[in-house]
Formats: structure tokens, C-alpha cells, sequence
């Protein structure tokens, strides 16, 4: 009611009031009656006026000041930590439980943890104590961070977690090789003395084990203990060699163990999977992987140099499964890593030469644009024998005869990302791999076939070995035998490194088909360019300790693989140097790292963990989009902490 229309209401009462008092008897009782009526009516209209009088901003001030005192309130009564942080990023206030929280915690929780997380423009996450661990929400317009203690929660995921079942499978490498020359008591002898050191470690982490054959063992148990086996980097790999070896027995042992939350037969399957990992690496080290696909494994070990595991029987049996696998296909594609060397290009015409006993066609797949030095001398030799010339196709021409049964034969390598063309990789269903260097986490999803030993010299050896079972078919013809010896010049160093009786075998067999050594030394040879470019880098060699040596070519300098290989075999030639280093430019936005050792230093692993691989002796690998400066500087860190963890 407005102002105006309660005026005229009143002048209305106070009419009738008068009308009362002159015509009704006991008018004067009506009257007083009126008088307290209208007096009551006065009244609440001043009251209405006095609320009509408070605006509207009143009203959201008094109502925001009401809010920012409860806010206040329960700010300061709230049951988790607070904290309000000011435009420098300092605590300008917290409530009583972040204060008792910043007395319980023996880390600097907002400097160290909550300050990084504001800066990045963090919403949410955790931060980790040694005691606690906390999730964090910021509401940056207000500039408060509110903290929620879920130590407990955690802990009981953790409980579970470590409940999980693991499964785990062991392997006695070389146990033929070892009871060979045994009678029958001293293999009683050696049966006893590898099952009662599994039965001590088996009560050590109370396990329950099982053994399977004489060099086989299974076993199950929960993921806790296998943590605790990790924290002692599986101690009993080492301990078990050095039993062994105290009493002349050449024995080590291989483990795959996985765990996670998935069925018992998927965990079961990957454990199998890890320990075949573990055996193609050259055996004596565990592979520990979560069942996840996702999931990366972890490598314990493999501090010895491979020895020779396969046996002919092994090589026999992977000859008949090739030859399977040729004649289910309509063509052969064989294609070698980027940059191929010698060895690359000698296994591939051995397999062509495999495919040729089976009267398939084959193709070898070259990038003539990534071609080192020794590899363009052998490619103009090719050109010289057009029934070989023939096999030889471009990229471009592979993806034009590609068909859905097409096989792809990888040779000299297993990680799909190394391939010539990794489009070309991936237009083909069927794969095989023929391969010396010890097996890396990518690999390719269900080959047909794998056939890799890491204790062979070189890829053409075992190429060589299984044409050895096809001699009786068709004759090898002497430039193939060529080039695959040249492969094994390359590999083995000119017969220094890497050898074994096989190796010497093969040569002996590829000499008797007509290898030409005389032609192998022209493809081989360094011309001067390459001599002072090694001669060069060889000056720039820094120790970083006693006996490891490191060189960093210059920046703006490109070096081929073949000058840094050689220059990192120099550099070991040198008295006084155990292992040694080469960092170069391979291209615009690739750095290479080609490392050796005598074995007192597994380079393999350094190279592995900066995504490279190799052998325990010889390694390498490719680093994209980096300086050379900072390449030096992650090889440096990784060396520290190899070293570290081998004195530890």
C-alpha cells in the first residue's frame, strides 16, 4: 500500500469516527473505542514506513556481511586445513587445522609441494609427506587452498594393492650345457644344490614354488614380498652365479614375474612372457612387469656377458618353422633398420636366399637416401649382379607390392620404431623377426616367428646357420656368402669381440661357398675423410673416470654411424680404457650415442634407458630433438647412477 492510499484510509476512519461520536448513543465509549483503533492503524503504518525506508543496497550489504561472518565462522571451525595465500604466493592466513597440520609435517608442505602446484595452474591432486598424504582443491579468484587428509584411505588401498597375487617363473640357464659332461651324481649333486638354494629364498619371501622339470621352477606369491625382492634388486640372480661358480659350475638363472589386478591366467601368461623376455636378453636377469599392456617392465640384473644357449636342435626347429611361415605367404618383404650396416645387409640376402630355396619372391626393402659409407661401396657391387639388383626395391615400391599376405621378415632388429619406413611397417599382418641384440620393451605384436639370440655374433651368422640346413637344395653363390661374412667382419670387430665356436663354424662354412675376403676389405675400407674425422673426435675424448672415457663431436658437424662406431671402438683400443662413449649429430634433429665396453661396465642398460639398445658390450642409440650439450648431460647423469647402483 503506498503512501498516498494509507492517507486517505486514515481520513476515512477518523470521518466515521466523528459521525459516531454525534449520532450513536455511548458515543463517547465508541469513540475511545475508534481512537485506540486508529492509534493502532497509525502505528503500523510507521512501522511499514521505517522497512520501506531500507534500500535495497542495505539489504545486500547486511546480507553479504551475514554470509562473509559465517563464512568466517566456518572457516575457522571447518574439520580440514585451510589456507589463504597472497599475491606473492605466502601464507597470509591459515585456520587452526592447517596450523596443527604444519606442525605435524617434517617437510615444508607449501613451499615444496602446494607453491609448484599454484604455479602450473593445478585445480586438484595430492601431495606426498612421509606421513600423510593430502588431496588439494585451490579456488584461485579467492586464493585459498583447502587440504583433505587421505592418509588412511590410501593406506587401505595400499593393503589391498600389496595383496595381490604375483606369479613368477624360473629358469636355469644353460642347465644342458652344464650337465653335459656330468655323471650321474654330479647332476644328482646339481639338481639338489639349485633346488635347495630356491627353497632357501622361497622361505626367505614365503613363497610357494614348484618345480617343473630340472630347470624349470614356478611359483606364486604376494606382491608385498615380491616389493620387498625388488628393494634387494633380486639379490639371489647374483648370489646364486657366485654359489655356482665358488664350485666350478657355469650356472645363472632367469626369472618373469608379473602381478596386477586381472584374471590368474592373464598374470600367469605375462609372467611366461617376461621370462622369455629375460632368456632372449641373454638370461641371468629378472623382467618384473604389471599385467597392464601399459605397463613397462623393469630389468634386475644381466651384469654377465651372454653365453651361447642355442643349440642346433633350436636351429633346426626355427629353419622348419621359417620354412612354414614362406610357404604360407604370397611374397617376402625383408627389410633391415635405418642407416643399415654391413650386417643388415648380408642377413637380408641370406634370407632372400632362404626365400629363393622355397621358390617364393622376395624384395629387400633399401632407403638409398640413408645409406652409410661401407653400405653404398656394397650397394654399387649389387648393382654389378642384376639377378640380385633385382631384389632390391624402394619404399615407394614396396607399398605398391605389398599384398594382404605379404610377410615381412625383420632382420638385424626388433623395434618397430627402427624400421626403414615405419608406414611400410605397418601395412603388413605378418612379421618375423631374425635378430642378435638383446630384446627391448617395443617389440612387435605377434610375430609369426622370433628368432632372437642375443650370445650370436651378428644376425648373418645365424642367417648362415639356417641356410647350413638347406645346402643340400641349391648352392650358395659366392656374393651372398660375401656379404654375410662382411656382416660378421662388422659385428664381431674382425673376429675380436663377440665370438664363439658358432661363429667360427659359420665363417669356416660362408669361406668353403667362395666369400671373398679381398672384396670384403674394399667394402670395409675408411677413406680419408673418415680417418680424420675419427682422428678428430678422438681429441676431443675427456675421462670422467679413471677408465671411462666420453667424446662430443661438434654441433653444427653431421657424422655418419659408421665414424662414430669406429671412433667409440678406438677410443677401446687404448690402454687404460674399460668403456667409452661417442656423442654426434646424426642429422637436423638426431643425436647418437654409440658406447663400448670390455664387460666391465654393461652399456646395453645405460643405452636402454635412454631409448637405445644393443649388447652388454656394444650399444647405442638415437636421441631426437635435443643439443648435443644436453645429450652429454643426460649420459653423464645415467652413468653416475649405474655406477652408483653397482657399488651400492
Amino acid at each position: 500500500m503506498t503512501k498516498n492510499q494509507f492517507t486517505k484510509v486514515l481520513l476515512l476512519l477518523t470521518l466515521l469516527q466523528v459521525l459516531c461520536v454525534l449520532l450513536i448513543p455511548w458515543r463517547w465509549v465508541t469513540a475511545l473505542i475508534l481512537c485506540i483503533g486508529a492509534l493502532v492503524i497509525y502505528l503500523l503504518y510507521r512501522r511499514v514506513q521505517q522497512l520501506l525506508k531500507m534500500t535495497e543496497a542495505e539489504r545486500i550489504t547486511k546480507s553479504a556481511n551475514l554470509a562473509e561472518e559465517n563464512s568466517e565462522y566456518l572457516s575457522r571451525q571447518a574439520p580440514f586445513p585451510l589456507y589463504m595465500y597472497d599475491d606473492q604466493l605466502e601464507i597470509s592466513w591459515m585456520n587452526e587445522q592447517a596450523i596443527h597440520l604444519h606442525d605435524q609435517l617434517d617437510t615444508d608442505l607449501w613451499h615444496e609441494q602446494l607453491v609448484p602446484a599454484i604455479k602450473k595452474g593445478n585445480v586438484s591432486g595430492q601431495v606426498v609427506g612421509q606421513k600423510k598424504t593430502l588431496r588439494y582443491q585451490i579456488d584461485f579468484q579467492k586464493r585459498i587452498v583447502y587440504l583433505m587428509d587421505i592418509t588412511s584411505e590410501n593406506t587401505a588401498i595400499r593393503r589391498q594393492q600389496v595383496q595381490q597375487v604375483a606369479i613368477g617363473f624360473i629358469s636355469v640357464d644353460n642347465y644342458d650345457d652344464a650337465i653335459d659332461q656330468m655323471d650321474d651324481k654330479e647332476v644328482a649333486y646339481l639338481n639338489s644344490f639349485v633346488t635347495t638354494f630356491i627353497s632357501d629364498w622361497g622361505d626367505e619371501y614365503q613363497i610357494y614354488y614348484k618345480r617343473l622339470n630340472a630347470e624349470r621352477f614356478f611359483f606364486t606369491a604376494r606382491l608385498e614380498d615380491i616389493m620387498k625382492m625388488e628393494a634387494d634388486k633380486f639379490s639371489i640372480v647374483e648370489r646364486l652365479r657366485k654359489a655356482a661358480s665358488d664350485q666350478n659350475i657355469p650356472l645363472t638363472i632367469s626369472m618373469g614375474i608379473s602381478y596386477g589386478d586381472d584374471s590368474l591366467e592373464k598374470i600367469g601368461d605375462t609372467a611366461q612372457n617376461n621370462l622369455d623376455i629375460a632368456l632372449v636378453r641373454g638370461g641371468d636377469q629378472v623382467v618384473l612387469k604389471d599385467v597392464r599392456e601399459s605397463a613397462k617392465p623393469k630389468f634386475y640384473g644381466g651384469t654377465t656377458t651372454s653365453t651361447a644357449k642355442r643349440t642346433r636342435v633350436r636351429s633346426r626347429a626355427m629353419n622348419t618353422a621359417l620354412k612354414k611361415i614362406f610357404q604360407q605367404s604370397e611374397d617376402v618383404f625383408i627389410m633391415g633398420h635405418r642407416f643399415p650396416d654391413m650386417d643388415a645387409i648380408g642377413s637380408a640376402f641370406g634370407v632372400s636366399c632362404l626365400a629363393d630355396f622355397q621358390q617364393k619372391r622376395s624384395y629387400i626393402v633399401v632407403n638409398e637416401a640413408e645409406l652409410i659409407p661401407d653400405v653404398e661401396r656394397c650397394i654399387a657391387e649389387i648393382h654389378k649382379h642384376p639377378e640380385m639388383e633385382a631384389k632390391l626395391i624402394t619404399i615407394e615400391e614396396a607399398m605398391e607390392k605389398v599384398q594382404p599376405n605379404s610377410l615381412l621378415v625383420m632382420v638385424d632388429y626388433h623395434k618397430p620404431s627402427m624400421s626403414i619406413s615405419q608406414e611400410l611397417y605397418d601395412r603388413f599382418e605378418q612379421v618375423a623377426i631374425i635378430d642378435h641384440h638383446r630384446r627391448g620393451e617395443e617389440f612387435p605384436t605377434k610375430p609369426l616367428l622370433t628368432y632372437i639370440e642375443s650370445s650370436a655374433s651378428s644376425a648373418s651368422e645365424l642367417v648362415a646357420e639356417l641356410i647350413q640346413y638347406e645346402g643340400g637344395r641349391k648352392p650358395l653363390d659366392r656374393f651372398t656368402a660375401t656379404l654375410m661374412l662382411a656382416g660378421i667382419f662388422v659385428d664381431t670387430k674382425n673376429f675380436v669381440v663377440r665370438t664363439s665356436p658358432r661363429t667360427f663354424d659359420i665363417a669356416s662354412y660362408l669361406k668353403a661357398n667362395g666369400a671373398s675376403t679381398d672384396l670384403i676389405q674394399y667394402l670395409l675400407s675408411s677413406d680419408l675423410t673418415s680417418f680424420l674425422e675419427i682422428s678428430e673426435l678422438v681429441a676431443k675424448s675427456q675421462f670422467i673416470t679413471p677408465d671411462i672415457v666420453v667424446v662430443c663431436g661438434e654441433e653444427d658437424h653431421l657424422y655418419d654411424n659408421v665414424t662414430t662406431a669406429k671412433t667409440a671402438d678406438t677410443l677401446l683400443s687404448m690402454n687404460g680404457v674399460e668403456t667409452s662413449f661417442v656423442i654426434t649429430r646424426r642429422s637436423e634433429h638426431q643425436v647418437a650415442i654409440s658406447a663400448r665396453s670390455t664387460g666391465k661396465v654393461n652399456v646395453q642398460v645405460i643405452m636402454e634407458d635412454l631409448g637405445g639398445g644393443g649388447h652388454f658390450t656394444n650399444a647405442a642409440t638415437q636421441i631426437k630433438d635435443k643439443t648435443l650439450h644436453e645429450v652429454q648431460e643426460m649420459l653423464y647423469n645415467k652413468i653416475q647412477q649405474v655406477l652408483k647402483e653397482e657399488t651400492s
